[in-house]
């Protein structure tokens, strides 16, 4: 979650007065690695349609959607943001990916064996291993959200690949399932062995 901002100041005639841009060198060198196919921790296309559908501007009345590939691999789209009660009707709209009347809402985070590339296309991981229910810490004074689980394997594992799911009602407003947020690949692998423990943390800080 990396902030630029951008000021700009213009004459009448559209020439620039003056610019002023902040974390500019950080936004632009994460933008290079990402457009090089070296950010091995790139977001996948579908978290950045939720945040897109999340952000909207909508009227009174009207709503956005977000169009993703579940972790199933059906093609969904499914609304973010919407009238809870329509107009004329006595009952509430519960077509909505964050309605909790029939689906949880939370974060999953697995693993697996895949050590192929990464993509933004992503939607599920290649080899999935193993799960586990997130839990969520927020440090506000830092601006940093921390995602984590911890798993003992039984065997010795090797781990090539790490996913971050969000479950939501994916489909009308009782059907359930994840969308990819994250895929991170580790070509060497991280080798653990049996009965030893293995924890995935994931950090968001908001400068």
């Amino acid at each position: 979650m990396v902030k630029m901002l951008e000021v700009v100041v213009r004459n009448p005639d559209g020439s620039v007065v003056r610019r002023v841009a902040v974390n500019e060198d950080l936004f632009d060198e994460l933008l290079r690695r990402s457009n090089d196919g070296d950010g091995a921790d790139m977001g996948t296309t579908w978290f950045f349609r939720i945040f897109q559908a999340l952000f909207a501007y909508v009227l009174p009345g009207t709503r956005s959607s977000a169009s993703f590939v579940d972790t199933g691999g059906n093609s969904r789209t499914q609304d973010f943001k919407n009238m809870m009660y329509p107009p004329n009707l006595g009952s509430p709209n519960l077509s909505n990916f964050f309605n909790t009347g029939y689906c949880a809402n939370r974060l999953w985070i697995g693993y697996g064996g895949s050590s192929v590339s990464p993509t933004r296309s992503d939607y599920r991981l290649g080899n999935k291993l193993n799960e586990g229910v997130a839990s969520i810490t927020v440090n506000e004074d830092a601006g940093v959200i921390t995602i984590s689980v911890s798993f003992t394997v039984s065997v010795d594992t090797t781990i090539y690949e790490v996913g971050l799911e969000w479950e939501g009602t994916v489909s009308s407003y009782n059907v359930c399932g994840r969308v990819l947020l994250d895929r991170t690949v580790f070509p060497g692998g991280i080798l653990v062995s049996a009965g030893q423990t293995v924890t995935f943390v994931y950090r968001f800080i908001f400068p």
